[in-house]
């Protein structure tokens, strides 16, 4: 393709784009966010609105200069990295440009597919996001900021929502670290891990709790073999009801767990055994008191 050939496509692809589901310019911050959230994070989108319309536009421009030998490989490159500063139809017309005997062709087809689907979910992400923050919904917010695409420009736009969420959530973080810590006392580690995944990672507290996670994981994988050689020991003495009761406080988080229900099965069956017998020897004792 020649460089003249290229320049008429790309205009021609351009007109041809869709219209955004929702703009950048849409999407910037409110200004119930701009007055709680520090005006520099706000800042963020404007500038790198700016500076992406700036490296387009030298991008495009040194794309209609380039030989004719220019590659679909090349061509794609730069439409991922146009998509991803958010100049979504800027990246659409560069993929749209590449022939279509290119070996490369049908890779950017599917990713015109991709970045489209993508595109309108972290719209709607954002609009979701900033909907829970507006509401007070905190957990919500990290969550709906989590399940965003990857793409760039989005997720930085998440980022006044999600620190503005932070603050918030910290004081409910270290009530429930309160709480772990007074299980974790009680040898409780199950439950003490249960609070532990309720606190949000991108907390302060969060942030600081994965060595206590690793360190209750292994207590609790302890307590676990402790719990099932006490099970291999009321079995021993034929206490299968005993065996089972240890059984059933084994945490299906373990390793342990999978055997432990081998045993219950068994047990379980041992069990209902053993009460068949003794209900036979009963009956056998009644009815040779009746024959006395």
């Amino acid at each position: 393709m020649t460089k003249e050939e290229l320049s008429q496509q790309l205009v021609t692809n351009s007109c041809a784009v869709e219209q955004l589901p929702i703009s950048l310019t849409e999407a910037e911050p409110s200004e119930y966010q701009r007055a709680k959230l520090p005006l520099l994070l706000i800042g963020m989108g404007v500038a790198m609105t700016g500076s992406n319309f700036v490296a387009i536009s030298l991008g495009l421009s040194s794309l209609l200069h380039v030989s004719p030998s220019y590659s679909g490989d090349n061509l794609l490159q730069i439409a991922k990295e146009q998509y991803q500063a958010g100049n979504f139809e800027q990246a659409i017309a560069l993929a749209q440009s590449i022939p279509s005997d290119s070996p490369t062709y049908e890779k950017s087809t599917a990713a015109i597919l991709k970045w489209r689907r993508d595109w309108y979910i972290a719209a709607a992400q954002f609009q979701a996001t900033e909907q829970a923050f507006k509401e007070g919904r905190w957990r919500d917010v990290l969550e709906e900021a989590r399940q965003t695409p990857d793409i760039d420009v989005w997720r930085k736009k998440m980022v006044p929502f999600v620190l503005g969420a932070i603050p918030e959530l910290e004081v409910e973080a270290q009530q429930l670290l309160q709480q772990v810590y007074q299980l974790a006392a009680q040898k409780d580690f199950t439950r003490a891990l249960a609070l532990i995944k309720q606190i949000p990672q991108e907390t302060p507290t969060g942030a600081k709790l994965q060595p206590k996670l690793i360190e209750y994981q292994k207590k609790q994988q302890i307590k676990a073999e402790y719990l099932l050689q006490q099970a291999y020991n009321q079995a021993q003495v034929r206490d299968f009801k005993g065996a089972l009761q240890y059984l059933s406080k084994i945490s299906p988080d373990t390793p342990t767990y999978q055997k432990a229900q081998v045993k219950v099965a068994e047990y379980t069956q041992k069990q209902l055994f053993k009460e068949k017998v003794e209900r036979k020897a009963k009956l056998g004792k009644v009815a040779h008191i009746l024959h006395q």
